[in-house]
């Protein structure tokens, strides 16, 4: 099991993401979160087998983008731009073992 936890900033909401690998870069997601959005995106998403190559790599013959995970995202949280997205994804990425764990910041330079 994979564990992030992301806080999004401003908002000032903590969301905890956990993803199991079920094998063959398949894997189970888990969010917990204080923001309301993000518990309707894993009221969706829960209990759902997810490909992650899918979700992370456009298709060869068409060139586009079919993730599950960015298409309930986008319709479901207001602001495009909170990190828990790429977080859910990066999750996602090291739970099936195509990356290795390493904390990444956003910083704000004044």
């Amino acid at each position: 099991m994979t564990e992030m936890k992301i806080f999004a900033g401003i908002c000032g909401f903590t969301t905890v993401v956990k993803a199991e690998d079920q094998g063959g870069y398949q894997a189970m997601i888990h969010i917990e979160s204080e923001c309301p959005n993000w518990r309707k995106v894993n009221g969706v998403l829960e209990g759902q087998k997810i490909n992650v190559m899918t979700e992370l790599f456009k298709d060869k013959k068409t060139g586009t983008l079919n993730s599950q995970v960015l298409d309930v995202s986008l319709k479901t949280i207001p602001h495009v731009s909170c990190p828990v997205i790429s977080g859910v994804l990066k999750t996602l990425e090291v739970g099936v073992g195509l990356a290795l764990p390493k904390d990444a910041t956003l910083t704000f330079k004044e």
